[in-house]
């Protein structure tokens, strides 16, 4: 099973409990961290399919939300 940090967890739980797909700009600002520290972490989640993009406009339009395929996974992950 994926180990996850605490900034993780509070990443992927904000994702989960978002009512739409959220972008890196809209996590960041709901979680009060750094942009790129944000990015870095949800790129991550990507690779790990426990995320997949939107692609918007341009790469700063991306949305993410959690993975479908995923799901039963991430709700064990968030405890």
């Amino acid at each position: 099973m994926d180990s996850l940090s605490q900034k993780e967890v509070d990443i992927l739980r904000f994702i989960r409990t978002s009512r739409h797909k959220t972008t890196v700009a809209e996590i960041a600002k709901g979680l009060r961290l750094p942009h790129a520290e944000v990015d870095a972490f949800v790129q991550g989640m990507v690779s790990r399919k426990l995320l997949n993009r939107v692609a918007g406009a341009s790469q700063v339009d991306d949305a993410f939300y959690t993975n479908p395929e995923a799901r039963e996974r991430i709700f064990e992950l968030l405890g």
